[in-house]
């Protein structure tokens, strides 16, 4: 465990006779530990020495107007290639940005489950991210074969009798989460994400590269991190996905401008935008229960709709791979 900084300069007088005693040692060492295993933010805070609070709604980027004007390129929205680029940089540019997204592994839970109830919104606001079925599903077309009823059946409802087949990702599990970045926060990004059966998983960057996570088994430091820690732990994953499509879309095409609806808890916003269509692979992080790490397995062949506005930056982004396996990201807002 890495050592606990003092929180004050001043010495306290040794004891008489020279060194502590043993059994004070002691009972401070169980008291560290005690305080460890009560408070995820306890720890950050004795582990790195400053304090920190989770990153709430008021505190967020959208609590601020979000940046307008021209795009930082004069790029053609018709040079699909460059658009996208052009986004990316501007999420990246970003002194914060806040993201909500969901994920469909493709498997469907029998009615009445847990996992087909409404889910709750993460942050507790009054408005709730709807069910994963409910959400607007991508407009590509579905995977080829099978029958004419199947076509016509929707996506998330299984065959007459039909046992749901296990996801093909086992790490990765339906479910919704949000995403925020400021450089001025403590920590400076948060990433949650809650499946459909009730684990949740919170990633932070908490400054000076060193980022955490905790979900069943406490809160704790990722040194050195992974990659799949990287991705998920740090503001890159906001254009992640942006770069994904760039370095593996050989079919990335501009449709038309269309206005696009985003939601969030409370809030609505609607939006004119490019749409962007294509094949490309995906990137997926996951979370392991057994081992307790990040995992990132990569989901080839997936049709995806991107839709960046006017000013260049990503509002929506819509993917479904072969097999069922689904996501959709909303960007919300950008300072």
């Amino acid at each position: 465990m890495p050592s606990i900084p003092r929180t004050s300069d001043s010495e306290d007088p040794p004891s008489e006779g020279g060194e502590r005693p043993n059994w004070l040692v002691s009972v401070l060492v169980v008291v560290v530990c005690l305080a460890v295993i009560a408070s995820g933010w306890g720890v950050a805070r004795l582990t790195l020495g400053s304090p920190l609070k989770p990153l709430e709604v008021a505190d967020g980027p959208e609590s601020r107007p979000p940046r307008t004007g021209a795009p930082s390129s004069e790029a053609d929205p018709e040079d699909a290639e460059s658009y996208v680029a052009v986004a990316a940089g501007l999420v990246e540019d970003a002194a914060a940005f806040h993201i909500t997204f969901t994920v469909d592994d493709g498997s469907t839970a029998p009615e009445g489950s847990q996992a087909s109830e409404d889910r709750e919104d993460p942050e507790g606001g009054e408005g709730t991210e709807a069910p994963l079925p409910e959400r607007r599903a991508p407009r590509v077309l579905p995977a080829s074969g099978g029958s004419a009823e199947d076509a016509r059946r929707p996506a998330d409802r299984p065959a007459s009798g039909a046992v749901p087949e296990a996801p093909r990702y086992p790490n990765v599990a339906s479910g919704h989460g949000r995403v925020m970045y400021d450089a001025t926060a403590e920590p400076e990004f948060d990433h949650f994400f809650t499946t459909t059966e009730g684990q949740s998983v919170y990633r932070y960057d908490v400054g000076d590269g060193q980022l955490m996570m905790t979900a069943d088994r406490g809160l704790k430091l990722l040194d050195p991190p992974s990659e799949a820690d990287g991705y998920l732990c740090s503001r890159g994953f906001g254009s992640a996905k942006l770069h994904e499509i760039l370095a593996t879309s050989s079919d990335l095409a501009l449709v038309g401008l269309e206005e696009v609806d985003l939601r969030r808890p409370g809030q609505r916003s609607t939006h004119s935008a490019y749409l962007y269509t294509g094949t490309f692979s995906a990137k997926v992080g996951g979370y392991d229960k057994d081992s307790g790490i990040n995992t990132l397995t990569l989901v080839p062949d997936a049709e995806f709709e991107l839709w960046i506005d006017e000013q260049g930056y990503p509002r929506r982004l819509d993917y479904r791979a072969p097999g069922g396996f689904a996501e959709s990201y909303e960007y919300h807002s950008f300072s």
